[in-house]
């Protein structure tokens, strides 16, 4: 097996590994893709340098764009998201609520109305301010 072939067998092994934790709600759309860019990256640019004989070279540059690329694509879907709920779930008013208690999200510090249960940005529960 030429060393290329491992090189993209060795990708294709990470990538099928990061797959599952790729989800999580801590990770950004950023995040994600910059790591799945920028493992697309490797194996096109190892593939790529290979047939040129510099392999090493053609995964790190590949890897780079890729990344570089991934990233500039997540942030921008992100900030689609961030816009669509908002626009579905927009702040509370400044006004107090019919009960007078306002929830917030306790990672964000956004707040809501009582009838929201769960963040829309974060998924998590929202709390009542004391």
């Amino acid at each position: 097996m030429s060393r290329g072939a491992a090189v993209v067998i060795g990708m294709c092994a990470l990538a099928l590994a990061g797959c599952e934790s790729m989800g999580t709600a801590a990770q950004s759309k950023t995040t994600q893709g910059a790591v799945l860019g920028g493992l697309v990256g490797a194996g096109t640019g190892a593939i790529i340098g290979n047939q040129s004989d510099h392999a090493g070279a053609g995964t790190a540059i590949g890897a780079g764009l890729g990344a570089l690329t991934g990233g500039l694509i997540g942030h921008a879907m992100e900030q689609n998201d961030q816009k669509a709920q908002q626009q579905q779930y927009p702040p509370a008013s400044s006004s107090a609520p019919a009960a007078g208690r306002t929830k917030f999200c306790p990672v964000g510090g956004e707040p809501f109305s009582e009838d929201v249960k769960y963040c829309p940005n974060h998924g998590v529960e929202l709390r009542y301010k004391e």
